[in-house]
């Protein structure tokens, strides 16, 4: 955009607020071109490309997520309660979690993610190896998780669900399975897989205890 003759100015935190405005999901060069109403171009002097565009915003975004931890749950409780904040963060920021699963971390937002959990873990009895061990693979399931969930929900409705309904119903086997399954909802589930993979994951490696060999057991 001209303005006087003249280009309008713009600064690297403009970047991020456009970006952060806009959304992981939706992020692009041409995007936040168009919200500071300048060329590409100019805004190719600033950021090298979409990637990294991308971790600008992304780390602005997670510097938003503030986990909290309640030092009287015993480790299983939290690695839970972390996954919950996690999902909830995702789902609130649409893209967020596509940006983590990519690479994690990529800054100090997602190292300060990562830091927490060691402290927080630390405090149960945990060396920050078991730590990161514990949380990476609480945070992947979690993460991955809420991802599918929210691609899912985008296709509700729409004739590939239907059809997806359809060959279920079809399976008598299905049938009597799914009429078993007590009601829950999308939340319901996520807490009842991490609880169950946080409680394996804390049999597997208790507290006091290195992070085992592959092919081992504790």
């Amino acid at each position: 955009m001209k303005t006087g003759g003249r280009t309008a100015s713009f600064t690297l935190r403009d970047v991020v607020e456009a970006g952060t405005r806009i959304g992981l999901d939706q992020l692009s060069m041409q995007g936040v071109a168009d919200a500071l109403g300048v060329t590409t171009a100019a805004l190719y002097r600033h950021v090298a490309g979409r990637s990294a565009l991308e971790r600008l915003v992304g780390e602005a975004i997670l510097g938003e997520l503030t986990l909290v931890d309640d030092p009287a749950e015993p480790a299983a409780a939290h690695l839970v309660s972390f996954a919950m904040q996690l999902r909830r963060f995702t789902l609130d920021h649409p893209g967020t979690g596509r940006y983590m699963q990519r690479l994690f971390p990529r800054g100090p937002s997602g190292l300060r993610l990562l830091e927490h959990q060691i402290i927080a873990l630390g405090r149960r009895g945990y060396d920050p190896p078991a730590a990161v061990a514990l949380s990476s693979a609480i945070a992947t399931m979690a993460i991955g998780a809420t991802v599918a969930e929210q691609e899912r929900a985008a296709l509700l409705g729409t004739p590939e669900a239907e059809e997806t309904l359809a060959v279920i119903a079809g399976s008598e086997l299905m049938r009597q399975a799914g009429a078993g399954i007590p009601a829950h909802t999308p939340e319901d589930y996520f807490v009842f897989m991490l609880t169950a993979a946080a409680e394996g994951l804390v049999t597997q490696v208790p507290p006091g205890r290195p992070v085992p060999a592959p092919g081992t057991s504790c």
